[in-house]
């Protein structure tokens, strides 16, 4: 099962074990509590979906994480749920009423926010923030990052990441030489 690759893996608050793990609504999906340290407290809920070859689908995964943990540990938690994906997944993680959100409401490009940045440094390459989730079951607010499929679309993923945040970066510029709010 592609969810081992998190049982032992060792972060600030020690190792994580997979705690509660259960089929979810389809063949190729899992619910699982990922536990940390010796207290077994919890540090990632998610939902883990295999892909599906005939219908195109890649691998993605969906998860919460310990909203108590300092940045540095939330990071460690993205980039072992990111290590779990092939080329071409993506990885959702929920936020709200953190730096994260409050970068996002500003405008701020998703690479230059806490979760922004510990996506890009696990790999993803490419963003959407799901501030209001459309359809039917996609839950709360979310950021996504994909895992680029190859060596050519990382390196495009960064080149548009850095115009993103060059482009951000002069507007605020123009905007406090004009005087205005930043």
């Amino acid at each position: 099962m592609a969810l081992d690759g998190l049982d032992g893996k060792e972060t600030l608050r020690g190792r994580l074990r997979l705690g509660d793990v259960r089929r979810g609504r389809f063949p190729e999906e899992l619910d699982a509590v990922v536990l940390a340290g010796d207290d077994g407290s919890p540090a990632i809920r998610l939902k883990y979906f295999a892909g599906r070859r005939s219908a195109g689908v890649l691998p993605w995964i969906e998860a919460s994480l310990a909203r108590d943990g300092e940045e540095a540990y939330r990071a460690e938690l993205v980039a072992a749920l990111a290590a779990l994906l092939p080329p071409g997944g993506y990885l959702m993680i929920a936020y709200g009423d953190d730096e994260t959100e409050r970068g996002l409401k500003r405008r701020f490009p998703p690479a230059v926010t806490p979760l922004g940045k510990a996506l890009l440094d696990a790999g993803c390459t490419w963003f959407k923030d799901w501030y209001y989730p459309e359809g039917w079951m996609e839950g709360g607010m979310k950021l996504q990052g994909n895992v680029p499929v190859s060596a050519e679309a990382r390196a495009e993923g960064l080149g548009a990441v850095r115009r993103e945040i060059a482009e951000w970066l002069e507007a605020a510029a123009d905007a406090a030489d004009a005087g205005d709010d930043v």
